[in-house]
């Protein structure tokens, strides 16, 4: 089945929230969510919840009569919820443990933290569905994978490639990851003249198959961003900021350097790209938002629409953020430092409501943005992380001026702890809501392609959206109380060298304390800005799109994302491509769909198959306390581990080429 139609057709009813099917994604819900918030806070990742959500409803549901492919989908919509949620409160509220403004996760005010901006995340994202789902520039690369999942178990088609890519998928991530045989990344760098010069690579089975679904077009502008970052921005910044060569190694030296600055040129690109991009789809979205406007007016619009395209009416919609906004007045009124900053009686609720008003503003935009994104690359290439950078600045940018005209100078340290708090806490809630709507997206996508109902995936996803919540805060005082996080110990005796790192956390913390402290790197992030403006000049004069469609996003992707990422991005690409010709060369035009459809398939196996295997792989590294706990080599392995890693990526694009072909 194509793009162009369902798979369940809009006039079929078939079972799809049942008891059984809320039951079973409340659990794995609670499983995955507890899975993200550890690998968040100790590797700073998270793994992707829908596939390995889908695959194991599909074998829980087969045991009862008559199993839906609908019910399946409405399992993994709610179980998605849990990586999103995780996503948006652990990468941004332990920077209140880290900046020592909290000594503990309290549980209520987490919890709503979590819930308002999981469901605004939500409500947010309902009136962009019918623009995000039926683009055709969006390939929506796991929706697609998750779709394929769903629809080969209940067609019993092709199933043999979706589970043979899955199998080399988790087979190469146990042996990278787990055991640590198969390099999953390697890099090298050296100074030459005080210019920082090298190359990285990853070999990750995920970012491989994603590339391969992205398409050519979309990997080599992913690649030209990294081209340009790593290696051409880095030996230019390298010159500038002498003191990170100073570092041990030269790949030290490269880490510290890209953390520290470069990683701000990619923020600048993504933001002047995602600003570029919202204004091509500002007539779109304003045509969705009248649709949106149309339908509260006419209340029997749902007799006459078609079950696949019923949203939660417009007026649930409006109430609920109009509940989400007030339930936020009130938060904001009990945490925020009023008294530490001098914010009394009217001040206060100025701030409050301007907080609120920022919240709602900012974080549709994000969501528009973070759900774009989405569709480009999938939801684990997304960098909305950006985004959410962005809007943390900005917030920290405002804050800071009111400070200012309220505060005299020079502010105490306790002051500055102050502001810094409310930077992150409003910062979390943005950061909730763009990470829902950046997976939302993905979800909607896949119930499109499958027949769904998107009012009854809406709720799927409000429900992940709660028990998360509540799961979450708790999973983080425990992993506090037991490790401690970024070297903050709770406790007095405790191993320093056994904290979880929380790096998306720590980062947080970082820059909004560079911006208090007048340390932000806005040079850079304006050439990053710059770098896209000439993009765009270049293309448009010499009309490269002639040649190929660039995308400005996915050049300022490739800026962004590490080579770990960009690098098997742009090579499940190239797979893709060399496919693709090979087919256009052997196969008579009117039989090559099947075979397109089976390098897809596969390609979605690959995704699915390490999916699956990181989330098992969470369970030992949490119970035995370290990534490490299955390797089964030491360090002196390192040069093999390379060499197997370069023969398993070879002798997978023969595989896959092979396979296509053989119809």
């Amino acid at each position: 089945m194509n793009e162009s139609g369902s798979f369940i057709k809009a006039e079929e009813h078939v079972a799809e929230l049942t008891f059984r099917s809320v039951v079973l994604a409340v659990c794995l819900t609670v499983i995955l969510a507890m899975s993200n918030t550890y690998l968040a806070l100790k590797l700073g990742i998270l793994s992707s919840a829908s596939i390995p959500a889908a695959i194991v409803s599909m074998g829980i549901l087969r045991l009862f009569k008559k199993p839906s492919i609908l019910e399946n989908n409405a399992v993994q919509t709610a179980a998605s919820a849990g990586e999103a949620v995780a996503g948006g409160i652990v990468y941004t509220i332990p920077a209140l443990i880290i900046i020592e403004y909290w000594h503990q996760f309290d549980y209520l005010t987490n919890v709503m933290i979590a819930l308002i901006g999981g469901v605004l995340g939500v409500l947010f994202s309902i009136p962009l569905r019918r623009i995000l789902v039926n683009e055709p520039l969006l390939r929506f690369p796991e929706g697609r994978a998750i779709a394929e999942v769903l629809k080969s178990s209940a067609q019993g088609a092709r199933v043999r490639e979706i589970f043979l890519g899955g199998a080399i998928g988790a087979f190469l991530e146990l042996f990278q990851l787990g055991f640590k045989v198969i390099a999953s990344s390697v890099s090298y760098w050296f100074v030459y003249r005080g210019s920082l010069f090298g190359f990285g690579a990853g070999f990750s089975a995920t970012m491989i198959g994603a590339g391969y679904l992205v398409g050519a077009e979309m990997a080599i502008s992913i690649f030209i961003g990294a081209l340009v970052s790593w290696f051409f921005a880095m030996p230019i910044a390298s010159q500038f900021y002498p003191e990170y060569l100073h570092h041990e190694t030269a790949n030290q030296a490269a880490t510290y350097l890209w953390q520290a600055e470069m990683r701000y040129l990619g923020i600048g690109a993504m933001l002047f790209a995602g600003i570029w991009t919202f204004i091509q789809l500002a007539r779109p979205l304003i045509k969705s938002i009248q649709v949106t406007a149309r339908d509260f007016k006419e209340i029997t619009l749902k007799n006459k629409s078609l079950r696949t395209d019923l949203d939660i009416p417009s007026r649930y919609i409006i109430a609920g953020i109009a509940v989400m906004a007030i339930a936020l007045f009130y938060l904001f009124q009990s945490i925020f430092p009023a008294e530490t900053l001098a914010l009394h009686g009217s001040l206060q609720v100025w701030v409050s409501l301007s907080a609120v008003f920022y919240v709602l503003v900012v974080g549709f935009l994000f969501s528009v943005i973070t759900a774009y994104f989405s569709g480009m690359v999938g939801v684990t290439a997304s960098p909305g992380s950006s985004v959410v950078i962005a809007g943390m600045l900005f917030a920290a940018w405002l804050l800071l001026k009111l400070i200012h005209h309220v505060l005299p100078l020079p502010f105490t340290a306790t002051q500055i702890q102050a502001a810094e708090a409310m930077t992150i806490i409003i910062g979390g809630i943005v950061t909730g809501v763009a990470a829902i709507a950046n997976d939302n997206t993905q979800d909607l996508k896949v119930g499109f392609l499958v027949g769904a109902t998107p009012w009854k995936q809406q709720l799927m996803l409000l429900l992940g959206v709660v028990v998360s919540a509540l799961v979450i805060p708790p999973v983080m005082q425990l992993l506090f109380d037991v490790y401690g996080i970024a070297g903050v110990l709770p406790h007095a005796g405790m191993d320093p060298s056994k904290t979880l790192p929380a790096p998306a956390a720590a980062m947080m913390a970082a820059i909004t304390q560079a911006v208090f402290n007048h340390e932000m790197p806005w040079l850079m992030m304006g050439i990053g800005a710059g770098l896209i403006i000439c993009f765009l000049f270049l293309v448009k004069v010499f009309r490269l799109n002639r040649l190929m469609r660039f995308s400005m996003l996915g050049i300022a992707i490739g800026m962004y994302l590490p080579l770990e990422s960009t690098v098997p991005l742009f090579l499940g690409g190239m797979i893709s491509w060399f496919v693709q010709r090979r087919i256009n060369l052997q196969i008579l035009p009117k039989q090559q769909v099947p075979y397109q459809q089976k390098g897809v398939l596969i390609a979605c196996g690959l995704v699915a198959g390490s999916a699956l295997m990181d989330v098992l792989l969470a369970i030992p590294f949490s119970l035995g306390h370290s990534s490490e706990v299955l390797s089964l080599v030491g360090v002196s392995w390192a040069p093999y581990s390379v060499v197997l890693a370069v023969i398993s990526l070879v002798m997978l694009s023969q595989w896959i080429n092979q396979r296509v072909l053989r119809g």
